[in-house]
């Protein structure tokens, strides 16, 4: 018995693990979220860094008011820092909204105090249908709904009045994904 009161969890094993997280978050009696994960698992480390780790991928789709997709996350790995309020997701992540724009990168951040979306990694977006398609090499920032985001180091094809324009900066471009199609 001894053994056992003298017994210190390790900070390394979760709290709370949980198999097959099929998660909906609810604001105002109106569904959000949807998170699904074969695995996640809550750490509480007092004053230090608490979190949800996801070490085997997770989706995550979000609604409009009207319960309409406005866009879905896919990832091999998550994590969520409980007290910046900050996401990460890496590995084959994928971010699609309700028009069809793709983004895709290796790692990607989303911090809910500042409501934007950024990564400094490689980003690649791509709208169907109009000829959109662009790499940020240096970095990326949206807002929250993925519709105005903002490039760094970019290059990348848009398509003007039916002809196709190859696009080479290296400084920053700013994207309303809603004006992006010509007529």
């Amino acid at each position: 018995m001894e053994q056992l009161n003298n017994f210190n969890i390790d900070a390394t094993f979760p709290q709370q693990s949980v198999d097959n997280l099929d998660l909906k978050y609810y604001s105002s009696h109106k569904m959000k979220t949807i998170v699904t994960a074969p695995q996640a698992d809550d750490y509480e480390h007092g004053d230090l860094a608490s979190y949800i780790e996801f070490p085997k991928g997770v989706d995550v789709i979000f609604f409009d008011e009207e319960l309409k997709q406005k866009s879905r996350l896919t990832a091999d790995y998550a994590i969520y820092y409980k007290k910046k309020k900050l996401y990460e997701a890496r590995r084959n992540v994928v971010i699609t909204n309700d028009d069809g724009t793709t983004l895709k990168t290796e790692q990607i951040f989303c911090d809910e105090n500042k409501q934007k979306i950024f990564s400094v990694k490689r980003v690649s977006v791509a709208q169907p249908g109009d000829g959109f398609a662009i790499d940020g090499k240096s970095g990326f920032e949206s807002d929250l709904t993925f519709k105005n985001y903002k490039f760094l180091d970019v290059n990348g094809v848009v398509q003007l009045k039916n002809e196709y324009q190859e696009l080479n900066m290296s400084s920053s471009v700013v994207s309303d994904s809603t004006n992006t199609q010509q007529p």
